[in-house]
């Protein structure tokens, strides 16, 4: 395999990982959204409640796992930008506590999954557009 080729593989690597998490941030962010739209009186209705805790859980989950591979010695994002991954997942489960507790809304998590979307979503448009 030629240099070209092998670096042409690791940016599809690359793009296939930006798609695969920006799909997960998609469902995850779909269900915040599910159980925001449907908690209503969740005191009054365990089934509302356990969706809710369920999403935010999943949602915890996804960004331990961000901040775990940021983490990782052979994690290749620059230091900067793992810094800031890892500050805000640290943020997140901050905020998954006190939306649990009912203290906070779910619109800052939804709001902060949308904007890593559209940054993994800008980052694999313009490896698209650079291929061609």
């Amino acid at each position: 395999m030629s240099g070209i080729d092998a670096y042409k593989k690791a940016l599809n690597q690359t793009a296939s990982t930006r798609n695969a998490e920006y799909r997960l941030l998609a469902q995850v962010t779909a269900a915040l959204i599910d159980a925001q739209e449907t908690a209503g009186d969740m005191k009054k209705d365990p089934a509302k409640m356990q969706k809710l805790a369920e999403a935010l859980n999943w949602n915890n989950e996804v960004w331990s796992a961000f901040m775990e591979d940021c983490r990782s010695e052979n994690n290749k994002l620059p230091e900067k930008l793992r810094g800031g991954i890892l500050s805000l997942g640290l943020w997140v489960g901050k905020e998954t506590q006190a939306a649990m507790n009912g203290d906070a809304s779910l619109d800052a998590l939804i709001s902060v999954n949308r904007d890593i979307m559209k940054g993994l979503d800008d980052a694999t448009t313009t490896k698209n557009v650079s291929d061609k």
